[in-house]
């Protein structure tokens, strides 16, 4: 006696419903610590972590501050995240035994347009009037990030002394740094658009909001070659898989396309770097 296969049709039915759903199970899960310069934040906790969570069903858990002040607070051993994005690729030596440098950003000025000062703001930004003299007028309130703690704040003295020889006000340079008073990376975006300050020194990628208004640098003090972002999954990531799974999204997948709308230029060709051995 034989017997011949036959496909029940229910069979084949449930085999498909099984295949589709495990198409939808995202790739991943849990939660991924990032600590981030701050400069990404607009981009980081809105729509960075919005399509992660809906994509890859990992939720974000960012912390935002001056590239430097996060290294510190890593090494003592204060923070433990699963990735670190750094605004000064130097800061991952030690950190992580490689990391990616993945893309760039530039020095610029921002403004409120609420401001009283606006007008000459806006004249300084058409070539009408020199820089330093609007940021160095009387009452003209500007702030800056510490140069301590965050890589933004010693590249805005270097684009500042520049700024000096391009306008040949070296004076004026130095009066202004003299002046500008030093923030909080995380606070310095807010101040300017509250009116608190007039006008502030930040990366490319902060400006692309509707309260603000962007003076652009002159090429040679704007540093658009010396700012660069780097990512590094760490040693000790607590997350491994959320941290390969965010990883992947942001040098590779949709978070890169988010990132270059916040003003990030991606290079062609990330470069890997192999960093010192971790402490």
């Amino acid at each position: 006696m034989s017997f011949r296969a036959t496909e029940d049709p229910r069979v084949k039915f449930s085999a498909a419903l099984l295949a589709a759903a495990i198409a939808f199970v995202p790739s991943s899960s849990g939660t991924v610590s990032v600590a981030y310069a701050a400069s990404l934040v607009a981009a980081m906790e809105g729509p960075v972590a919005r399509a992660l969570a809906e994509r890859t069903g990992v939720r974000f858990a960012g912390e935002a501050k001056g590239s430097r002040a996060l290294a510190n607070l890593i090494r003592a051993g204060l923070r433990d995240p699963d990735v670190f994005i750094s605004a000064d690729p130097s800061l991952l030596d030690g950190l992580a035994s490689s990391y990616t440098i993945f893309g760039s950003a530039r020095m610029v000025i921002a403004y409120s347009p609420n401001s009283p000062h606006a007008p000459q703001f806006a004249a300084a930004a058409r070539g009408k009037l020199p820089l330093l003299d609007a940021l160095t007028a009387a009452g003209v309130r500007v702030g800056r990030t510490d140069p301590r703690l965050d890589p933004k704040g010693a590249r805005t003295v270097r684009s500042v002394v520049r700024l000096g020889s391009f306008e040949r006000l070296p004076k004026l340079a130095q009066i202004l740094l003299a002046r500008a008073g030093e923030y909080p990376e995380e606070d310095l975006t807010v101040r300017v658009e509250t009116g608190a300050l007039d006008a502030g020194f930040f990366y490319s990628t902060e400006t692309a909001r509707p309260g603000l208004r962007t003076i652009e640098l002159p090429a040679g003090a704007n540093l658009s070659g010396e700012i660069t972002y780097a990512l590094a999954v760490m040693p000790r990531a607590p997350h491994p898989l959320a941290a390969r799974t965010f990883s992947n999204f942001i040098l590779s997948g949709e978070g890169r396309h988010m990132l270059e709308a916040a003003g990030v230029r991606y290079f062609s060709h990330p470069k890997v770097v192999k960093g010192k051995p971790p402490a």
